[in-house]
């Protein structure tokens, strides 16, 4: 209990004097660097509850999917051809960077695929672990510090970015309150929620409530709710502190070429991904550079969208191109890539 509310005070001290400063996205950012810094250079023990990270997650998936009406689901299906264009590009180039992490650093052309995709630190890590010649802690620190230097440096790109004034979704209808609409998304939520945990899918507990939320709100056409300031604020701090302490011993793992690699991978990356942004922005002139460029950004999901809320982008075509990049590595990419690294692999014994 120590150890949890010193790391509390911590997070939100942190939180709090960033925004004091007037600092982009001060919630998240200010517990996340302050715990990872007194992590790695003190002795101070610190404690965050699983469920808390839950918790935020669950209240961004409630934020997200409740910024989905009937007009944002249909528009969906009219973004597909960017959706594919997008993602087959980040996929590539991600592929292309593994072959430049390979030289830079001598790992394994297996290691170095996983750890250069952007599909998810869980799923990645745990291709990894059945794969013998992959390196499980390369794979972690790589995906891990992907995470970190995205939600580090894009928050910050977008302060010169222009956004819509309020910073949340294109909402085209007030929010109208409906018990049985509610019940209905809950009960699906939950239910998501339960069949994503049995396949291992990533962050059920934030994909359930926006898929339900978006069903619900697009078969009766309103909006339920708009969620409070205040529960966006905790989400972040949430989700921020976890961030912070997750990356455990790293000056034990870490070496300076792996660093230097990983900081050049993902920052060519993020320039990439910028690239492909600026090309959708000329391609459907009614967008915004700045919603295509964190739709691109391999940064978590949970982390682009928090950032699409306070830089003013648009919520519900941010989340559908995250949502289909999710589901096109994870269905489609990695199963393929973990065929072709086995097959790899049983060459390599032969």
């Amino acid at each position: 209990m120590n150890d949890f509310l010193k790391t509390l005070a911590i997070s939100v001290a942190a939180g709090g004097l960033l925004d004091l400063l007037g600092m982009f996205l001060p919630w998240l950012l200010g517990p996340m660097l302050a715990l990872l810094l007194l992590r790695q250079f003190t002795s101070m023990t610190f404690y965050w509850p699983r469920m808390l990270r839950t918790i935020g997650l669950i209240l961004i998936g409630v934020q997200i999917g409740s910024s989905f009406n009937r007009e944002a689901v249909l528009l969906m299906w009219l973004d597909l051809p960017m959706m594919v264009f997008m993602t087959l590009a980040l996929v590539g180039f991600a592929l292309v960077l593994a072959l430049l992490f390979r030289k830079m650093t001598g790992e394994s052309i297996q290691t170095s695929m996983l750890g250069s995709l952007p599909g998810g630190l869980s799923q990645m890590v745990l291709l990894s672990e059945d794969i013998k010649s992959a390196s499980t802690t390369i794979v972690t620190i790589m995906q891990t510090f992907r995470i970190l230097l995205v939600v580090l440096v894009v928050p910050f790109f977008t302060i010169f970015l222009g956004g819509r004034e309020g910073g949340t979704a294109l909402i085209l209808t007030e929010p109208e309150f409906s018990l049985p609409a509610f019940m209905a998304a809950a009960a699906g939520g939950t239910a998501l929620y339960s069949g994503m945990k049995a396949v291992r899918f990533p962050l059920p507990e934030m994909m359930a409530p926006i898929v339900a939320l978006a069903a619900v709100q697009s078969v009766t056409g309103t909006l339920l709710f708009e969620m409070p300031p205040i529960l966006i604020i905790c989400a972040q701090l949430f989700i921020g502190a976890r961030l912070g302490l997750q990356m455990e011993q790293i000056g034990e793992k870490m070496t300076l070429r792996i660093g230097a690699a990983i900081v050049v991978n993902n920052l060519l990356l993020v320039a990439f991904a910028g690239g492909v942004a600026y090309v959708l922005s000329l391609w459907i002139s009614s967008g915004l550079f700045i919603d295509y460029f964190l739709s691109a950004a391999p940064g978590g999901m949970a982390e682009m969208v928090l950032t699409a809320i306070e830089a003013g982008g648009d919520v519900a075509l941010i989340t559908g191109f995250h949502l289909f990049r999710i589901f096109f590595i994870l269905l489609i990419a990695a199963p393929a890539i973990a065929y072709f690294i086995k097959k790899l692999d049983g060459k390599t014994e032969v």
